[in-house]
C-alpha cells in the first residue's frame, strides 16, 4: 500500500520516516518498512542515531483542542520520553554522540516564535542550552556550525519572501563567531553539510527545490527541478540527502548527482481511516424545534426526531456531505444548505429535493412561518427571497459593508425584518415585503441587530447598541462604554406601546402601518447589558440572551451566556437559564429549545426549567438516540473540497487565483494515500499555501491522540549538581512580584527558595533524572531542598501550568531596568507582544509608569499581530505640549497621559500582521526612528468564522491592506526599519541586545538636541 510519507531521515543504508502517525524505518537494500512506534501520539521528525541503532523523534498530542508535545527515543522496542518541555514546538535536529541529541524548542523562551538549541542527554534527560540564541535549525561537522534562522517548513504560505524567510549563518571556529552565510529572495531551510558544500531547500525561484553552495557561500547550484510539489523537510547523514515531495520520499546522492524516488509499500491496516462513532454534543453546531420535531446538526449530519421518544433518523446523504443552516418546515421536513451551497429539502420519508439556484456562499437562512418562502443572506453581502412553490428568487437588498446576519418573519409570512449594515460599524433595521418593497425603520447611525417579531404580529423587537453612557476606566485616563445594548420595541401599527397603555381598554392591532413607523420605536424599561439576541415568544414573553462582560485575557474555552425572560404583562424580567450556549424557538414561538454544553432542553415558553429533573419533566432531550457515524475517507474528501471552495468564495481578489480550479485536482489525487487526520492537515495546509498569501491557515481540533498532560513549572532554571545529586537553582524568574503570575512559585510566601538552593526530592522521590519528569501532571508538589548554607528544608509548592507569561514578564522587566539604567532614568520602555488583548494590557501596564519620561523606547519585536494598532498609535501620537504646575509635587504633563516627543521604535522579523502595520505607521506618522529587522510581511487579514465538520478552523485571506503610498507593498515583504540592526549568535552568547542598545543611543541623542 502506498502511504503518505513525511519527515524522512537517513543514516547509511537506513531511512526513517513518518506515515500513519508512526515512525517507520526501512533498509534501502530491502525496501521493507518496519513500524517502530504505535499509539503514543503523532510520531514525527525522526532522527537516526550515529550508530543507526536508535531513533529520536517528536511526539505531538491533540485531543479536543488540547495540545502538547515532547521528544522520545526508541531503539530497543520501547519508546522512552526524554524531554518534558511540554511544547509541541520541539524537534530533534540531530545526534552529536551516542548519548546526546540536539533539540530545537521554544521551551523557557518569552515568545512562541523564539526557539533555541539544547543539548539533551537521552539517558537521564538532562539538558543544556547552546549559546546560539534564536535558532530554527543547525548542522554541525567538526568545527563548522551552520545555523538556520526563519521558517523551515511553511506549507501554508508558498512563495514567502518576508522578514522571516530564513537565512543561514556559519561558524568556522566551533561557534565562537558567526557570519551571515546565505540569504536569498525566498525561504532558505534545512541546512546540511555534505563534503565541502552546504545543501539546503529554497523556493527563491518559485518552487522549493534542493540547492547548495560551497563553504564560502558561493557557487550556488540547483540539484532538483520539481515543478508541481514543494520539496520539504530535507535531512542528511553527511553523504546522501532525503526529502519529501507530494507525499513521496526522494533520495539524492551528491556524489553521483543521482535522484531517485523511494518505492515504499507500507504494511499498515490504516486504523485511523476506519469508520467510527463520535460524540454528538461535542460536534453539535445547530438545533431547532418546530411542532413535534427536533432537528440538529452534528459533525455536519442532520438528524430528525421527536422530543421524548422514538428514533433519531439521519436525513440526507449519510457520508461525505456537510449540511448546515437547518430550518424545520411546518410539516416536519428539513430545509438546509449542502456542500454545493444549494438549498435542499430533506423529507421525513427520506426524500431529497435540491434547489438548483446559485446564491453564492449562503451565510444565513430563515424560513417563513407558512413554510413557503426562504430568506437567504450570502457572502456577497446580499439578501435574497426564495419562493419554494414557484422556484423563483428575488434580490431584496445588498450592503456595501458586511454580511446580513439577522432576519425574522412576521407571522403573516408576507413581511420580514432584517439588520442591514449601513457602514463599517453601523446597522439599521429594515422591513421588507415579499413584493420587494423595503423600508428602513431605524436610523442608520446606531448599531441595531437581532430583529424578532412578536408572534401575534403587533411588535418588532430588536437590540441596539445606542445607549452610550460612558464610565471611567479604573486605571488609565480614558472613558469607555461597558454596557451599551438595550432591547427595543417597534409598534407595527399606529397603536399604543405596551409601556404606555391608555385608561380605556383598546384592542390590539395586528396590521403593519408604515406611515410614521420610524417614530414608534420604544426602549424596554430595563438596564442596558451585553445582550446578543432577542426573541419574541407566545404569551407576551421576550427572551434576552447575554454574555458576561469579562476580561479577554482571562477567558479560556467556549463562552456561555445567560438567558432571561421578560414578561410584557407584568413588566418584569427574570433568569430563565444560565450557562447557555444558544437557543431557538419553535415556528409558532410557543416552545424554546435551549442548548447547553452537553445537553438540550425543550420546554414551553411559559414554563420554568426544572434543572433537578431529567427526561420530559426537566425538558431533557435524550441525545443518546443520535448515533453519529463517520467514515473518515469520505469526510476527509468533503473537508478538502470545502476548504478549497471556501478559498474560492472568500479570497480577497479572485483574479489572484487564476488557476484555483486545477489546485483541487492537484491535491485530491493524494487523498487516497492519506491514512490519518494529521496527514490530512498536512495536505490541507499544502493546498492553502497555493494562494501564496498570508493568513491561509488550517488548525485542527483533534488528531485522535491521548490527551496531553501538562508539565508543571517552577519558574526557574536548574543545573544538576553531581556531587550532591540534586538540582541547583541557578536563576529564578520574577517580573513584578506584586502582580499575579509574575513570580516563581519558589518565591511564594512560606517557600522562599533562593539561587544556590538544591532540590533533592519531589514528593519524596529522589530526583535521579530530568527534574521536569517529576512535575508531570502535578498541581502541587513537596520539595526536599538542601539550602545554599547546607540546611535541609521541606516546602510545598503550587506549580505553574504555563511558565511562558512569567518568562515574558521577566524579559520585559529586565529590558526596562536596562533602559532606565543606561539612560539614567530619562527613558522609558514599553513592549507590545501582540495587537490583541495582551498587547493592549501590556502597553498600558508599562505606559502608566513610563509616559512622563523624556523619551520612550517602543518595542514590538515578536508582536503576533491582531487589530488594535490604531488604538496604541493614537495614544503615541498625542504629544506632550506642556505641564500643569502644582503647588506641591512634580509637574503634570499636558495633555495628561500624553507621550513624550522623543520615541524610538524597535521591530524585527517576528513582528507580523498588525505588528507589520504598527511598524509601518510608526514610520509613516514620523513618530520616531524605527530600528531592527524587516518585519514578517503578512497583512491580508481574515475573519475567523468558518470551521470544518470536525471543528477544524480554516481561514481565507479576505482583506488586503492597501496604503496610499506603497499600495500592497507590505504583503510578502514586510516593513524595512530605518536602521537595520542584526543580533548575531555571539551577541546572544554574550547576553547583548544591539537593537535595544541602538534605540537607547538614538533616543538619548534626540533628547540632547
Amino acid at each position: 500500500m502506498k502511504g503518505y510519507y513525511m519527515f524522512p531521515d537517513i543514516r547509511g543504508n537506513t531511512v526513517a520516516f513518518t506515515s500513519d502517525d508512526d515512525i517507520w524505518i526501512m533498509d534501502l537494500s530491502q525496501n521493507k518498512p518496519i513500524r517502530l512506534t504505535s499509539g503514543i501520539g503523532i510520531s514525527i521528525r525522526p532522527k537516526i542515531s550515529l550508530d543507526g541503532k536508535r531513533v529520536a523523534f517528536t511526539v505531538i498530542w491533540l485531543k479536543s483542542g488540547k495540545s502538547g508535545g515532547d521528544i522520545y527515543v526508541t531503539g530497543d522496542g520501547e519508546s522512552k520520553r526524554v524531554t518534558f518541555f511540554g511544547t509541541n514546538n520541539s524537534r530533534v535536529a540531530g545526534w552529536i554522540s551516542e548519548d546526546e541529541i540536539i533539540v530545537i524548542t521554544n521551551f523557557h523562551t518569552p515568545f512562541i516564535q523564539w526557539t533555541e538549541a539544547y543539548k539533551v542527554n537521552i539517558n537521564d534527560g538532562n539538558f543544556e542550552k547552546l549559546p546560539f540564541g534564536i535558532v530554527s535549525n543547525i548542522a554541525i561537522r567538526d568545527d563548522i556550525i551552520v545555523l538556520a534562522r526563519g521558517y523551515q517548513d511553511l506549507p501554508f504560505w508558498k512563495g514567502y519572501k518576508g522578514g522571516t524567510k530564513g537565512e543561514l549563518w556559519i561558524s568556522y571556529n566551533n561557534g565562537k563567531t558567526f557570519t551571515k552565510f546565505i540569504s536569498l529572495d525566498g525561504i532558505v531551510s534545512w541546512p546540511m553539510i555534505v563534503n565541502d558544500r552546504v545543501y539546503f531547500l529554497s523556493d527563491h525561484e518559485g518552487i522549493a527545490n534542493l540547492y547548495s553552495v560551497n563553504l564560502d557561500g558561493k557557487d550556488l547550484r540547483k540539484h532538483t527541478n520539481f515543478t508541481e510539489y514543494y520539496c520539504r523537510n530535507a535531512s542528511s547523514d553527511g553523504n546522501r540527502i532525503v526529502f519529501q515531495n507530494g507525499g513521496d520520499i526522494y533520495l539524492y546522492d551528491p556524489k553521483s548527482e543521482q535522484l531517485i524516488e523511494l518505492e515504499i509499500d507500507l504494511p499498515t491496516d490504516r486504523k485511523k481511516r476506519q469508520p467510527k462513532f463520535v460524540n454528538v454534543t461535542e460536534y453539535m453546531t445547530e438545533a431547532v424545534v418546530n411542532g413535534n420535531y427536533i432537528s440538529l446538526v452534528s459533525r455536519g449530519k442532520i438528524f430528525l426526531m421527536r422530543p421524548w421518544e422514538g428514533p433519531a433518523v439521519q436525513l440526507g446523504s449519510k457520508q461525505g456531505v456537510r449540511y448546515r443552516q437547518i430550518q424545520l418546515l411546518p410539516n416536519g421536513d428539513v430545509i438546509a444548505v449542502d456542500d454545493s451551497d444549494k438549498l435542499v429539502i430533506l423529507g421525513k420519508d427520506g426524500s431529497e429535493k435540491k434547489i438548483d439556484k446559485d446564491f453564492g456562499r449562503i451565510e444565513r437562512v430563515k424560513v417563513s412561518p407558512d413554510g413557503k418562502k426562504v430568506l437567504i443572506s450570502n457572502n456577497k453581502l446580499e439578501l435574497w427571497l426564495y419562493e419554494i412553490e414557484s422556484n423563483s428568487a428575488k434580490l431584496i437588498d445588498k450592503s456595501e459593508y458586511d454580511i446580513i446576519f439577522g432576519m425574522d418573519w412576521h407571522p403573516n409570512s408576507e413581511w420580514f425584518a432584517y439588520s442591514f449594515p449601513e457602514g463599517h460599524n453601523t446597522q439599521s433595521i429594515k422591513l421588507g415585503h415579499i413584493s420587494g418593497k423595503v423600508i428602513r425603520v431605524t436610523s442608520p447611525y446606531g448599531f441595531d441587530f437581532s430583529p424578532s417579531f412578536d408572534p401575534d404580529g403587533r411588535y418588532l423587537y430588536f437590540l441596539s447598541a445606542r445607549h452610550l453612557d460612558p464610565t471611567n476606566d479604573k486605571l488609565i485616563f480614558n472613558l469607555s462604554f461597558q454596557r451599551v445594548v438595550k432591547p427595543y420595541l417597534l409598534v407595527l401599527s399606529n397603536a399604543y406601546s405596551p409601556f404606555n397603555q391608555p385608561l380605556e381598554e383598546v384592542s390590539d392591532k395586528k396590521e403593519i402601518e408604515l406611515e410614521g413607523i420610524e417614530d414608534r420605536v420604544i426602549p424596554f424599561p430595563v438596564d442596558e447589558d451585553n445582550y446578543v439576541q432577542i426573541a419574541g415568544a407566545k404569551n407576551n414573553k421576550i427572551f434576552l440572551f447575554s454574555y458576561p462582560i469579562r476580561g479577554f485575557r482571562s477567558f479560556t474555552g467556549e463562552i456561555y451566556g445567560k438567558l432571561e425572560v421578560y414578561d410584557l404583562d407584568s413588566k418584569t424580567k427574570e433568569l430563565f437559564a444560565d450557562n447557555v450556549s444558544g437557543f431557538s424557538l419553535s415556528g409558532d414561538k410557543s416552545k424554546i429549545l435551549v442548548m447547553f454544553k452537553d445537553s438540550l432542553r425543550l420546554v414551553d415558553v411559559n414554563a420554568k426549567i426544572d434543572f433537578n429533573a431529567q427526561g420530559k419533566k426537566g425538558g431533557v432531550v435524550d441525545l443518546s438516540r443520535v448515533k453519529v457515524y463517520v467514515e473518515p475517507e469520505k469526510e476527509w474528501r468533503q473537508m478538502l473540497w470545502e476548504t478549497w471552495k471556501l478559498m474560492k468564495q472568500n479570497y480577497w481578489n479572485e483574479k489572484n487565483l487564476p488557476n484555483w480550479d486545477s489546485v483541487l485536482a492537484k491535491y485530491e489525487k493524494l487523498l487516497d494515500r492519506i491514512s490519518t487526520r494529521f496527514e490530512l492537515s498536512d495536505l490541507l495546509q499544502e493546498m492553502q499555501g497555493e494562494t501564496r498569501t498570508s493568513h491561509s491557515y488550517e488548525s485542527a481540533y483533534d488528531y485522535e491522540t491521548p490527551e496531553p498532560l501538562s508539565t508543571g513549572g517552577l519558574g526557574a532554571e536548574f543545573e544538576f549538581d553531581k556531587e550532591n545529586k540534586c538540582y541547583k537553582i541557578v536563576k529564578i524568574y520574577v517580573g513584578d512580584p506584586t502582580n499575579e503570575n509574575e513570580r516563581s512559585p519558589l518565591r511564594d510566601p512560606g517557600v522562599q527558595l533562593n539561587v544556590g538552593d538544591c532540590i533533592k526530592a519531589v514528593d519524596g522521590e529522589e530526583v535521579k533524572n530530568n527534574l521536569y519528569y517529576y512535575l508531570l501532571n502535578k498541581d502541587q508538589v513537596i520539595l526536599d531542598v538542601i539550602t545554599r548554607d547546607g540546611k535541609n528544608r521541606r516546602v510545598t509548592v503550587k506549580v505553574l501550568k504555563d511558565e511562558r507569561f512569567l518568562i515574558y514578564r521577566y524579559w520585559v522587566e529586565r529590558n526596562r531596568e536596562y533602559v532606565h539604567e543606561k539612560s539614567k532614568g530619562r527613558l522609558g520602555y514599553i513592549h507590545i507582544p501582540d495587537m490583541m488583548f495582551q498587547g493592549f494590557a501590556e502597553f498600558y501596564r508599562l505606559f502608566i509608569s513610563e509616559f512622563d519620561k523624556d523619551g520612550l523606547i517602543i518595542d514590538v519585536r515578536f508582536n503576533r499581530g491582531g487589530s488594535i494598532s490604531g488604538l496604541l498609535l493614537e495614544k503615541l501620537m498625542l504629544k506632550r505640549m506642556g505641564y500643569d504646575i502644582p503647588r506641591n509635587g512634580k509637574p503634570i504633563p499636558v495633555p495628561f497621559f500624553s507621550s513624550p516627543k522623543v520615541l524610538v521604535g524597535i521591530t524585527n522579523e517576528y513582528a507580523g500582521s498588525d505588528g507589520d502595520i504598527f511598524s509601518y505607521l510608526f514610520k509613516k506618522y514620523k513618530l520616531g526612528v524605527l530600528v531592527g529587522k524587516r518585519t514578517w510581511g503578512g497583512v491580508v487579514g481574515i475573519l475567523p468564522r468558518y470551521r470544518l465538520v470536525d471543528k477544524t478552523y480554516i481561514s481565507q485571506p479576505e482583506f488586503a491592506v492597501h496604503f496610499e503610498d506603497i499600495g500592497l507593498g507590505i504583503e510578502n515583504h514586510g516593513v524595512d526599519p530605518d536602521i537595520e540592526i542584526e543580533i548575531k549568535p555571539e551577541d546572544y552568547a554574550e547576553d547583548k541586545d544591539p537593537q535595544l542598545d541602538k534605540a537607547i543611543e538614538l533616543a538619548l541623542k534626540e533628547i540632547s538636541k
